[in-house]
């Protein structure tokens, strides 16, 4: 069996790189044994995987576009097409717009002129300004099927294609339990610019805990949350490594970017996620924790600050926040075991 996917971006961002490698997970377990072949605008940040072969899909100085354009021109050689999930399909203005007509229509075209069952995992579309959304729908309109992670994007796409569906980073099958480790006392704040600038009132957050230890979540690419860390004034960073290490005490987290937050959950710590976009809206109310999200640009800070200190200080809300997690994980297996089955039953016809 071959697959393809399309629409990676870079490793360097930790979130970009857990949606593919939970992408490839999915197709190892729908179908077992197939080869695979990834189209990322930075290929060489991915890891090597036992069957699977990674393309350039961006424009590298050994021939613009050529590896790509080569790939799209046999997706009928291929038995299933899957899109990555994320949130790459936007146009917010018209230099996002241009980017993502670039970037990705290309691989969007092609995909829906395929005869060949092609689905796009779970992923937020829009805003589609400027004209874009006559760019995009018409295209997508003509996918097997596009799973969309939040109801703004149902909503807006007006796709009759849509199926609205957590994030692939909640589908996941592996996440730690959550036990009873202790609680490390101090707060870890991982944040980002937002729109190319940094958010005040993350600032006057950091200056309302006595100390805070740092997380960075995406480095290179032109998506780098270090400086953005750094100016807040942490105790220290803690390595990517460290954090999502399922052993060690657990911390409390407050995340700008959605896959700090989930990553962080699914390694078994409580986090408070200031969303930036749509899509951390619609996954913390698949997780059963609604109340946690909030809108990064107009959040109270004071709110956030109590929210924070209850989880650091009160056993019963950390075990209340446990408890919302433990079921919704029973809804979300089976939402991934009917994915599994879609995927499966594709190519079998």
């Amino acid at each position: 069996m071959r697959v393809v996917l399309l629409h990676a971006y870079s490793a360097t961002n930790a979130g970009d790189g857990l949606l593919v490698e939970e992408a490839l997970d999915l197709i190892d377990e729908a179908l077992p044994g197939s080869s695979v072949t990834v189209a990322a605008q930075h290929p060489e940040t991915f890891p090597a995987r036992p069957g699977v072969e990674i393309i350039d899909a961006g424009f590298s100085k050994r021939g613009p576009g050529r590896d790509l354009a080569r790939l799209l021109c046999t997706l009928g050689d291929y038995d299933l097409i899957v899109g990555v999930g994320g949130g790459y399909l936007r146009s917010r203005d018209c230099l996002e717009g241009l980017k993502t007509v670039f970037a990705h229509g290309p691989q969007l075209i092609a995909a829906s002129r395929s005869k060949r069952p092609t689905f796009y995992l779970p992923q937020s579309v829009g805003p589609l300004n400027g004209g874009s959304r006559a760019l995009f729908i018409p295209p997508m309109r003509r996918l097997r099927s596009v799973f969309l992670r939040d109801d703004r994007s149902v909503t807006e796409s007006g796709l009759d294609n849509a199926v609205r569906f957590p994030d692939m980073a909640l589908l996941t099958r592996s996440y730690a339990p959550r036990d009873g480790r202790i609680v490390d006392p101090r707060p870890v704040l991982s944040v980002r610019k937002v729109h190319g600038k940094s958010v005040a009132a993350l600032r006057t957050l950091a200056t309302r805990f006595n100390s805070f230890d740092g997380y960075v979540q995406s480095t290179g690419a032109g998506n780098d949350d270090s400086a953005a860390v750094a100016e807040l004034g942490p105790e220290q960073i803690i390595p990517r490594d460290l954090i999502m290490a399922r052993s060690g005490p657990r911390r409390v987290v407050v995340a700008v970017r959605l896959h700090a937050a989930l990553m962080a959950i699914n390694a078994g710590h409580y986090v408070v996620h200031l969303a930036y976009e749509r899509k951390g809206f619609g996954a913390f109310e698949d997780l059963g924790l609604p109340e946690y999200v909030h809108n990064v640009s107009s959040f109270d800070v004071q709110a956030v600050k109590d929210q924070v200190v209850a989880l650091l200080s009160d056993a019963p809300v950390r075990a209340d926040y446990d408890a919302k997690i433990t079921a919704s994980r029973t809804a979300l297996a089976k939402r991934r075991d009917s994915l599994v089955k879609l995927l499966r039953e594709s190519v079998d016809r």
